[in-house]
């Protein structure tokens, strides 16, 4: 079935930024209400945005991998 990303949130840490070996995350809100967490990187790789489509084959690859860390 295919889900379409109605909002993403980014974290801000600001000064601080990220630890060394922290992977920035972001968090996708899908037309379903759910809030799935993946890796920035991948996100952009996918061309994941508002209103980007994704599998739910793809939302079990790839936020299984976030939430590993």
């Amino acid at each position: 079935m295919e889900h379409k990303i109605i909002d993403l949130f980014e974290p801000d840490n600001g000064c601080e930024g990220f630890m060394p070996g922290e992977e920035p995350e972001v968090t996708l809100v899908l037309d379903d209400g759910r809030r799935i967490k993946v890796y920035d990187r991948i996100a952009y790789e996918k061309g994941w945005d508002t209103g980007s489509n994704l599998s739910d084959e793809e939302i079990e690859k790839y936020s299984a991998a976030a939430e590993k860390r």
